[in-house]
């Protein structure tokens, strides 16, 4: 079963009147409980007094118990309108009527007690209470006639006494209740009316904006509240300015990602131009010499392939794995000269990137396990696997074992990348060599507007 939402306005100004009606409540409960006793009181005194009157006038009658004529009924009983819904009868000692005003009784001719005068007394001692003939109970008030051969009797059901009270008690019930809904019914009325169906304008009006200006001084708002209206105009300055300032924003942050692409397109035209005059001084230089400046011309065109793709993808900052990899075996293939060494690059879709950083460490790490590998033997191939922890695998093999160096340079850079990136150069029984590199976790904060081309 869900519970009602107290979290809205409506509901919350609801409990709130209803809360400062309950004093009202219970003052009106106080004074509703308080008239059923005082007119319990008074209609117990109109009892008494009904059996008093008749017994007074009932005083002139014969005492020898018989009957009464129509003359003295009408003399005895000529107050019947002060006895409303009250029946009076002169009976005798043993209770049989001798004198019953059938004009006036509501209750019928069964209203007497079935066996005599009532002996059984309230907690007001001057009021009897018994069942009557019919089987119905009632309050007797009995006194005696002066001539002591007879009773006045006057009676009232119970039930009309306990109607009293509930009237009274709905009464006392109603009236607060009704003041109450038509409060909070008027409440609600106005709260809908003039605050609820204008928040509810401002709220599409602000969820229709996507950003942009929000329309809220069109004809939407013509005949709100000035307050409203004055809100409204707030939050239209407001997206105003928000807008404007996206706008700077955007502008400022196109101008720095044009930057930065140029810049990263002038390093890589740098490390280009800085291969090309290592290839140009490698051809003019001996054959020895050539083979010596073969190996930094690799290292620089490598490092030319990371701010290539970074450019080419434009996510500057962020350089796709396999992209790089593939650029970085092309280089190999064209590494070793008049020799044949053919590489293949195998990723699955969508195999990640890393950042820029890592990018030339790994590129530059790429560079030597295959320019060792082209000297060991004439294909190599670059098998890549992603795992759950954030990391792509990367399996060089294709030479027999024992193909990395064991010492010199390359050896030393191998380790050095190696431990920039965060991994380490393991060797497998067959040969293979596996590496291991962490992903980028988070897009690039910048350069989310890609190129439609690669530059070359």
């Amino acid at each position: 079963m869900t519970l009602p939402s107290f979290n809205t306005l409506r509901s919350r100004i609801a409990l709130l009147l209803i809360a400062a009606n309950v004093p009202v409540i219970a003052l009106a409960v106080w004074i509703g409980v308080n008239q059923s006793q005082l007119a319990d009181v008074a209609d117990r005194d109109r009892l008494v007094q009904a059996a008093t009157l008749v017994a007074a006038r009932a005083s002139g009658m014969k005492g020898d118990g018989a009957p009464l004529e129509s003359g003295m009924r009408d003399q005895i009983f000529k107050d019947r309108g002060s006895r409303f819904e009250i029946a009076a009868a002169v009976v005798a000692k043993d209770g049989s009527p001798l004198a019953l005003d059938e004009e006036v009784s509501p209750f019928g001719r069964d209203w007497l007690p079935a066996n005599g005068l009532p002996t059984m007394a309230t907690a007001d001692k001057r009021i009897l209470k018994a069942r009557g003939a019919d089987g119905r109970a009632y309050r007797y008030a009995v006194a005696p006639v002066k001539t002591g051969q007879a009773f006045a009797i006057a009676a009232t059901p119970f039930d009309l006494m306990a109607r009293n009270k509930t009237l009274w008690l709905m009464l006392a019930l109603a009236l607060p209740a009704l003041m109450i809904l038509l409060c909070v019914g008027l409440v609600l009325f106005g709260i809908e009316r003039f605050v609820l169906r204008w928040i509810r304008v401002l709220k599409s009006a602000a969820a229709a904006s996507d950003g942009a200006r929000i329309a809220t001084r069109s004809a939407a708002l013509k005949g709100a509240p000035d307050e409203l209206m004055q809100l409204g105009e707030a939050l239209d300055a407001m997206a105003l300015r928000v807008e404007e300032r996206s706008n700077a924003l955007t502008s400022a942050v196109e101008d720095r990602d044009r930057l930065l692409r140029e810049l990263h397109h002038r390093v890589k035209n740098n490390f280009q131009m800085i291969a090309s005059l290592l290839a140009l001084q490698r051809q003019e230089a001996p054959e020895t010499l050539s083979a010596i400046l073969r190996a930094p011309e690799d290292r620089v065109r490598a490092m030319a392939a990371a701010y290539k793709v970074s450019y080419a993808s434009g996510e500057i900052g962020h350089v796709e794995v396999a992209a790089l990899v593939r650029d970085v075996a092309q280089q190999a293939r064209q590494a070793v000269g008049g020799r044949r060494f053919e590489v293949s690059a195998d990723f699955p879709k969508d195999a990640g990137e890393v950042d820029l950083d890592r990018a030339v460490s790994l590129a530059l790490l790429i560079m030597e396990l295959l320019s060792a590998a082209a000297s060991a033997c004439q294909s190599a191939s670059v098998v890549a696997s992603s795992s759950e922890d954030g990391q792509i695998a990367l399996l060089i093999s294709g030479p027999q074992p024992g193909w990395l160096p064991e010492g010199g340079l390359s050896q030393r850079l191998m380790g050095a990348y190696a431990d920039q990136l965060g991994t380490a150069i393991e060797q497998l029984d067959d040969g293979a060599v596996r590496i291991a590199v962490r992903l980028a976790s988070e897009k690039p904060k910048i350069g989310m507007n890609p190129k439609a081309a690669a530059v070359g």
